[in-house]
């Protein structure tokens, strides 16, 4: 099915890999233009919660896009009426997309800390953070495009939260930074929490990684179990 899935969006798929290394390393030297006096501490923090805004926009912005046109052009409804279990779908897709944002991740992590002279602590949690949150992501961005009445809708949906990810979410900046109503929904919301998590096995700032393993963990399984049983029911 990765095969498959990956052969038949070729164009595609090579261009978004592509994309997905060159957007995060515009990102790390575009915030040296937009903010002069940026220190290595300050960099740090904004350079380990770079992992969580790349895998978001990948989970949450583009799979539902490219969920809501294979609904549109009927390659969705082909897809289930093959002879192969519903989760081995999901799981292709969610494989795929991971990877693709692997290279980037590295590069970006690497151009960062050197760039900006920081040293990265790496833990051996690094690719289980990684790969919870993109498959997090990835779930989630799947229940947007399969739980809206039309595939339009996904489109949209998935821009206004990719929106309110970069700009009113703590993760390339501290919740202290935020309103205190606004802190107060993020403390309730995953999305910290992911931050949390590659912040916390990139570096040595302080985070309760524990309580961030178990809020997007709890987030990952309803997403997945969602997507699941709507896919499970499309036949």
């Amino acid at each position: 099915m990765m095969a498959w899935s990956f052969l038949s969006s070729k164009p595609w798929m090579v261009l978004l890999g592509v994309v997905q290394i060159l957007m995060p390393v515009g990102f790390v030297i575009g915030l040296s233009f937009l903010f002069q006096d940026i220190t290595p501490s300050i960099a740090r923090y904004l350079i380990t919660g770079t992992p969580t805004l790349v895998l978001l926009t990948m989970g949450m912005d583009l799979v539902p896009q490219m969920v809501a046109t294979r609904r549109l052009q009927g390659t969705h409804d082909f897809l289930l009426s093959l002879p192969v279990p519903r989760i081995v779908l999901l799981a292709s897709d969610v494989t795929i997309f991971f990877l693709l944002t692997i290279p980037g991740i590295i590069i970006t992590l690497f151009l960062g800390s050197v760039y900006h002279n920081f040293t990265l602590q790496v833990s051996s949690l690094v690719i289980p953070v990684f790969i919870l949150i993109s498959l997090t992501g990835s779930c989630v961005g799947y229940a947007i495009a399969l739980g809206v009445p039309r595939p339009q809708m996904a489109n949209i949906a998935s821009q206004i939260l990719l929106f309110f990810i970069v700009f009113f979410s703590p993760v390339i900046y501290s919740a202290e930074q935020l309103p205190p109503w606004l802190a107060t929904i993020h403390s309730v919301l995953p999305i910290k929490y992911m931050a949390d998590l590659t912040r916390g096995s990139l570096s040595d700032v302080e985070v309760n990684i524990g309580r961030a393993f178990v809020i997007t963990g709890v987030c990952c399984i309803t997403s997945f179990l969602f997507c699941y049983l709507v896919m499970k029911k499309r036949f």
